[in-house]
């Protein structure tokens, strides 16, 4: 559809109001990420390269052959952004480490799968 793209920054725009306005009522703040390259890096040795994308819904980085779903490793990669700005949680804590449904990841980092 021909000038769809001017929508699309549009629609993050209000979801990310929503999520903003409802995070307040429970005193959760809330921070963008720029999400520029996220889908790219790899988030296990840091490599930016744009092969590491084989597919739309695959992510294989090309240096150290890490191959996960594309949009998991750039949630990582976007997590570890947040741990970079000093994100908190409302009680002042979790300032080095944010869950991941597969695992835990600290500010230095580290991957520590969950436990199954």
């Amino acid at each position: 559809m021909s000038g769809a793209k001017k929508f699309h920054g549009w629609a993050f725009r209000q979801l990310y109001e929503h999520v903003e306005y409802k995070a307040a009522e429970f005193g959760i703040a809330t921070t963008q990420v720029d999400p520029a390259y996220t889908s790219q890096r790899c988030s296990k040795c840091g490599t930016t390269l744009r092969e590491n994308r084989t597919s739309q819904a695959a992510f294989c980085c090309q240096k150290c052959g890490y191959e996960v779903y594309a949009d998991y490793n750039a949630a990582k990669n976007v997590a570890r952004k947040l741990l970079r700005s000093g994100q908190k949680s409302p009680a002042g804590g979790a300032t080095n480490q944010l869950a991941l449904k597969s695992g835990t990841l600290n500010g230095n980092g580290d991957f520590t799968p969950a436990l199954s």
